[in-house]
């Protein structure tokens, strides 16, 4: 059995320059959109776990903050790139890579024009984050 374990850990710690290829071409090229994206989709997951296991959006829970000033800034970072293909690309390439299996090729671009689009998040600061209770409540709704 340790001998599976060795060879499996042993074939999984080579890959061909054709599978990082390939791999970095699903990614998109553009590292720091990969980043960001991901920081958002794990912060959009935060907020649908929270939301769905106390049906509500508690603009005071702490994690619920700063989950959605992580939305904010995922929200000027997207704006700040309109029309980068591949700033979008890799952007949402790292929203699936953050977003735990819920946050899929087939919802990731979805939430990225819901978050392109939500007015509400351009003016959200910490001081006034409650407002943005309805804004993060109708990105929350395309996973559901």
């Amino acid at each position: 059995m340790m001998c599976v374990a060795a060879l499996l850990f042993a074939s999984c710690g080579s890959t061909s320059s054709t599978t990082r290829s390939a791999v970095s071409s699903a990614l998109g090229s553009n590292t720091a959109a990969t980043a960001n994206g991901t920081a958002c989709g794990q912060a959009i997951i935060g907020l649908y776990n929270n939301y769905k296991a106390t049906k509500k959006l508690d603009m005071t829970n702490a994690s619920n903050i700063t989950n959605t000033l992580a939305l904010v800034t995922a929200y000027s970072q997207l704006k700040n790139n309109k029309g980068n293909k591949d700033y979008r690309k890799s952007f949402v390439s790292g929203m699936v890579l953050g977003g735990a299996g819920i946050i899929t090729n087939n919802n990731a671009y979805s939430l990225v024009n819901q978050i392109e689009n939500a007015a509400g998040l351009s003016s959200t600061t910490r001081s006034n984050i409650s407002t943005a209770a309805s804004t993060v409540s109708s990105i929350l709704s395309i996973l559901q």
